[in-house]
């Protein structure tokens, strides 16, 4: 070795031997506390690399306060460097290991300070190594090398006491706490050895350590509960799982005290089973109050049940938690009418103004929210086979400690039989009410009726009589006795009217007019009415004009009756239209109607009087301009004639002054064959076109028959069948021309009676016509796809099927 490299090899035995003093520092800290650690380190660096200071602190960690260790040549300067290395020891290195130099003010020199940092770090930071010097030089890489080199060491010795301290401190800290506890503490090893029992599980047993510890605790349990006890730890211990149960524990004072024992296993940081801790809680008088609870909830249970209301109480979620039998039978999902989806539809409840409550307006929805809702709502029940049943709904919050709603209770009254009597009170009231009027009416009716009829009666009797004196004064004037003579035959003849029409009137109310119907053309008994009321026509000059339904309208009357609702309705027509205006007669068919119209230019009847011109004593025009007088029977007459002829009679007006128009209309007489035979819409002679075979299928028999009657009355040749399957076997031997089937029949459907017959041979050529009470767009389309030729819909017109039949001529 060359001699300029001497100095070189002193310089790297030096730090060697430096390096292998500080490597051996971890086997002489291994006994001492992170307060020695720290002491001992910074006496080494302070001697090894002779140094003004030597600082190494600990800041504070968890409950530990902060720890710290300082060096200087001279003790009575140690407390004057404190506050700057302590802001010294919070500087972080850059990037090297060693900081520095940093510059300090030597705070009792006033020079320079030359210091430098080190962290004490193993993975995290621990805290600082603060090294000061005033060389120039300082710190070298020997000196830079040796303290991060100690402050590695001192890391690793640091971590291991830390922790230990900490577990030391925590441990102290858990047996503060267990044995300041109420409640009896307990820990066990991985074999269920219990290795610690709190100050209050002895004070509360009255046990010793050596004899509660390990298993002696279960001496303590009760004999009856003892195995089970036993058996229930061992087996959560084998399991690792928590556990909890409830058993009798011997109280000091010999008696026995229910307590509830729970434990949870607890784990090493690497996952090692450590054991159990647990705890055991007194709970006899928490099974005292239970017990109170659960008689107090038997009584208001046996309350609720003797109650005549439904009560069910819900919490804050809307969950009934319970609910009475009553409440059973509204609610028996156990879910309030609101949030029942499958069953609020049976709830129907509706506001003041129609509106229907929506479930966020029912009383428990509200209830919930705070809102109490008393007397509540009235709601319409349906149960489970239809029956309606009215409700009386109401519902109050329950509220917790703070006032908050956590739950509602809901009462249901069931006020059926009130609400119904109540309604009956109501139409009882209405029918009442009604009937008053009526009589009212009919006593104002008939007291303008007496008024009407003494003025009536008066009219005739007032010429009468004055002509009888005149007879008698110029009894020797022929020609003055027969012109008198003529007075008094007009007005017997007006007397000998109003009787008569005072007697069918009665006669009709009380039910013992004589009918005496025959089928006759309408258009005869007309013109015999049109005679009858032509004087009274031809008096006040109007024009009047008849139009006649060219072909005859066969009608099962009373010819006289129905001639005398022609002349009344002519008549009034007179009456009621100023001089020289127009009265029209139409009688035209309407499908199977004969319509009579009477219509003028009169007076008019205003809407509200449409329907009360038809009552009795009833006047048209008695409170209006131009009334005629009368006693206000002739057409109340009229509708009761009509009615008992099986026909309506109606009045029409747009209002007073704008003319009348009264409709009657009486059934056509379709049995009556010859009377409408030869003619056809236009009143002439026709053909009666040709005669088909004709198989009607209808599983109601009185349809069938009718049907095949009506047109075995028009030259067909008629079978019938009342099923599908007896429908298909007569038309092979019949072979008819036109089937009438009706779709919905049992077993064979129409439809696959058609399809069958469309396909057999020359059968598919015969009309099929589909007679169904099903007539929509996607009915119609399918029994064209089923193969008809024609769909009727009922009740069929009888029109229509002779119309139709007389198109395959």
């Amino acid at each position: 070795m060359l001699e300029q490299d001497v100095p070189e090899v002193g310089y790297l035995r030096q730090v060697a031997r430096d390096l292998v003093a500080i490597s051996t520092l971890p086997s002489v800290w291994s006994k001492l506390s992170s307060q020695g650690v720290l002491e001992s380190l910074s006496k080494v660096l302070f001697s090894t690399l002779d140094l003004d200071l030597a600082y190494a602190r600990l800041p504070g960690v968890d409950t530990a306060a902060a720890l710290e260790a300082i060096r200087t040549g001279r003790e009575d300067t140690e407390g004057l460097y404190l506050e700057a290395v302590r802001a010294a020891s919070a500087l972080n290195p850059a990037s090297d290991a060693v900081s520095g130099p940093i510059t300090l003010v030597d705070p009792v020199s006033g020079g320079p300070m030359r210091i430098c940092v080190a962290r004490i770090s193993l993975g995290h930071d621990m805290g600082a190594i603060v090294c000061s010097c005033d060389r120039s030089d300082f710190p070298s890489e020997r000196e830079r090398l040796l303290i991060g080199v100690a402050a590695n060491q001192a890391a690793v010795v640091l971590q291991r006491c830390l922790t230990e301290e900490a577990l030391q401190r925590s441990e102290s800290r858990f047996l503060d706490l267990a044995n300041a506890a109420p409640a009896m503490l307990w820990v066990t090893e991985p074999d269920g050895a219990r290795s610690f029992l709190s100050r209050e599980w002895y004070a509360f047993t009255g046990q010793s350590a050596e004899q509660g510890l390990g298993f002696g605790w279960t001496e303590a349990v009760h004999p009856e509960d003892r195995q089970a006890a036993s058996a229930a730890f061992l087996k959560a211990n084998a399991e690792k799982k928590e556990f909890s149960m409830e058993h009798r524990l011997q109280h000091a004072d010999g008696s026995y005290r229910w307590v509830i024992d729970a434990g949870r296993p607890r784990f090493s940081a690497d996952g090692r089973f450590l054991g159990f801790v647990g705890n055991v809680l007194d709970i006899t008088g928490h099974k005292q109050t239970e017990q109170a609870l659960h008689a107090t909830q038997g009584m208001l249970s046996a309350v609720f049940e003797a109650l005549p209301v439904g009560i069910a109480v819900a919490n804050q979620e809307g969950e009934v938690l319970f609910s009475n039998r009553e409440m059973q039978q509204f609610m028996p999902t156990n879910t309030m009418p609101a949030l029942d989806n499958e069953r609020h539809h049976r709830w129907r409840a509706f506001h003041a103004d129609g509106r229907p409550y929506a479930p966020t307006d029912f009383p428990g929805v509200r209830a919930l929210q705070g809102e109490r809702v008393a007397p509540g709502i009235e709601i319409l029940y349906t149960t489970d086979n239809g029956t309606e049943i009215w409700t009386q709904f109401a519902a109050v919050p329950l509220q917790d400690g703070s006032g908050a709603p956590n739950g509602q209770v809901s009462i249901i009254t069931n006020i059926d039989a009130f609400k119904r009597t109540e309604a009956a009170l109501r139409l009882s009231e209405a029918n009442h009410r009604a009937l008053f009027e009526e009589v009212a009416k009919s006593h104002k009716n008939l007291s303008e009726f007496l008024a009407v009829l003494a003025h009536e009666l008066r009219n005739p009797l007032a010429p009468i009589l004055t002509g009888l004196e005149i007879m008698r004064m110029r009894v020797d004037s022929v020609e003055t006795v027969t012109q008198v003579r003529g007075i008094i035959e007009r007005q017997v003849k007006q007397l000998s009217h109003l009787i008569n029409d005072l007697l069918d009137i009665a006669r009709v109310t009380n039910g013992k007019i004589d009918m005496k119907k025959e089928s006759v053309d309408l258009k005869a008994v007309v013109s015999n009415a049109v005679e009858t009321s032509l004087p009274q026509i031809e008096k006040g000059q109007h024009e009047f004009s008849m139009k006649l339904d060219p072909s005859p309208l066969p009608v099962s009357v009373d010819a006289a009756r129905i001639a005398q609702v022609i002349s009344n309705l002519l008549t009034n027509a007179a009456k009621y239209t100023p001089n020289c205006g127009k009265i029209e007669l139409s009688v035209q068919r309407d499908g199977d109607e004969a319509v009579i119209s009477v219509r003028d230019t009169g007076i008019g009847i205003p809407p509200e009087s449409l329907e009360s011109v038809f009552d009795m004593f009833s006047q048209v025009g008695r409170n209006m301009p131009h009334s005629q007088g009368g006693l206000g029977i002739g057409l109340s007459l009229v509708r009761q004639l009509v009615a008992l002829h099986g026909g309506t009679a109606a009045a029409f007006s747009e209002g007073a002054g704008t003319g009348s128009t009264f409709v009657v209309r009486l059934p056509v007489d379709l049995s009556n064959g010859a009377a409408g035979a030869g003619k056809d819409e236009s009143g002439s002679a026709s053909a009666p076109g040709k005669a088909f075979r004709i198989l009607v299928t209808d599983d109601n028999v009185d349809a069938a028959t009718t049907l095949a009657s009506l047109l075995a009355m028009h030259g067909h040749e008629l079978q019938i069948a009342h099923d599908g399957t007896q429908a298909l076997q007569i038309a092979e031997e019949f072979r008819p021309d036109v089937v009438f089937l009706d779709i919905g029949m049992p077993g064979i459907t129409g439809y696959e009676v058609a399809r069958q017959l469309r396909a057999r041979g020359e059968r598919a050529r015969c009309i099929l016509v589909a007679v169904s009470g099903w007539g929509t767009k996607e009915d119609l389309i399918r029994s064209k796809e089923a193969g008809f030729d024609m769909h009727f819909t009922k009740p069929v017109a009888p029109a229509r099927v002779r119309d139709f039949l007389r198109s395959l001529n």
